[in-house]
């Protein structure tokens, strides 16, 4: 090949490395963050709870406190939905009969002042 394909290409694979070396560069420095700023007495307490959870057998069979307030989450949501939905359908400032909107009221004033100007 022609001496500037080649430095192209060496080049390209030069960049492209260093753009690897710096995403994993920054992929081990915030694992180093993390580790870091984790607190050992957290990460052991989550440990024992894993564990008494796995032994405990007087654990009641019902769904846990985190799903009970997911679907309450989801509830919520759907009722804010349903709410705006039923807003939109019988929303008090559609356009019909002969209501205009603020903004086609401008227009409509700007239309009829360039209508004027031409005499």
């Amino acid at each position: 090949m022609s001496e500037p394909i080649l430095q192209g290409l060496m080049i390209t694979a030069i960049g492209m490395g260093l753009v690897f070396v710096v995403i994993i560069f920054l992929w081990l420095l915030m694992d180093l963050l993390v580790r870091v700023t984790t607190s050992k007495a957290r990460a052991q307490d989550v440990e024992v709870k894993a564990n008494n959870h796995e032994t405990d057998s007087d654990m009641p069979e019902g769904p846990s406190i985190e799903t009970q307030r997911r679907a309450a989450a989801a509830a919520v949501a759907v009722q804010f939905a349903l709410a705006a939905y039923d807003d939109r359908l019988t929303d008090k400032h559609h356009l019909g009969d002969g209501m205009v909107s603020a903004w086609q009221s401008v227009h409509r004033g700007r239309q009829l002042q360039a209508q004027q100007k031409r005499g």
